[in-house]
């Protein structure tokens, strides 16, 4: 028997391939699209995309040893710095500014907390913890997550954007962690955000150093999407956007 007769009564048998499950699928998808992290795992979280889903793949990230004892802005800074020492990460041979808070606040699953360190234009590196520090001290390194640019998903149906600019992070989400949001405001001048929806009338504080934002929203619960608006010292309105909480 010839090598295609074998080969022939080998497919014939082979039982047919399962249709594949659209739910499945769609996890699947989430999960590509969801936030690069470090290479320590973590326990699994809810459906939040931390950074509005970070494209997996273009983070490659290393191992970094111990960081200097400090506050949480120095040891956010000795990881990063030490992050884009190493050969082959999306950090290397960045010049980076001093990493700033973005938001820091209380969810149902602990202490959620953003730094975030820009360098010349386009250079872009994050740290952040979502439930693995107390809020007390400063977090340690594997307390954190940490990258450098990537990919950021925006929408259904629209195409990906580089992350080159602090304000692309962030946005309205509304899980099993419970609703929260936070962001970086892409006007200067910026003193305060409202947070509007059907039930929710939140104005929060806006940091001068970051123009930073965030707050857990339990009112928030039963909304599919939130309108902020940007306001300055003297209450005019900078500039507004509706953010839709992601699915899936």
């Amino acid at each position: 028997m010839n090598q295609q007769t074998k080969d022939s009564i080998l497919t014939a048998l082979a039982p047919a391939p399962e249709p594949l499950d659209p739910h499945w699928s769609q996890a699947t998808l989430a999960g590509i699209l969801s936030p690069a992290r470090t290479a320590a795992p973590r326990r699994p979280r809810g459906r939040r995309r931390i950074l509005v889903g970070l494209a997996a793949g273009f983070v490659t990230l290393g191992t970094a040893t111990a960081v200097a004892v400090g506050g949480p802005t120095d040891v956010v800074d000795n990881v990063l710095t030490q992050f884009g020492e190493q050969p082959n990460t999306s950090g290397n041979g960045l010049e980076l500014d001093d990493p700033q808070l973005v938001a820091q606040f209380e969810t149902e699953r602990g202490i959620f907390a953003l730094w975030i360190a820009t360098g010349s234009p386009g250079e872009v590196c994050y740290a952040l913890s979502d439930g693995q520090w107390n809020g007390e001290g400063s977090p340690t390194k594997d307390q954190l997550e940490y990258g450098c640019g990537g990919q950021i998903y925006v929408a259904p149906g629209r195409p990906t954007e580089e992350l080159t600019r602090p304000d692309q992070f962030g946005g309205f989400f509304n899980d099993d962690d419970g609703p929260m949001v936070y962001g970086v405001s892409p006007y200067p001048g910026t003193v305060e955000v409202r947070v509007r929806a059907a039930g929710v009338d939140r104005t929060l504080p806006v940091r001068a150093d970051s123009l930073g934002y965030g707050s857990a929203l339990p009112e928030a619960a039963q909304v599919p999407a939130v309108t902020l608006t940007f306001l300055d010292a003297d209450g005019h309105e900078l500039g507004s956007k509706r953010s839709i909480a992601p699915v899936g």
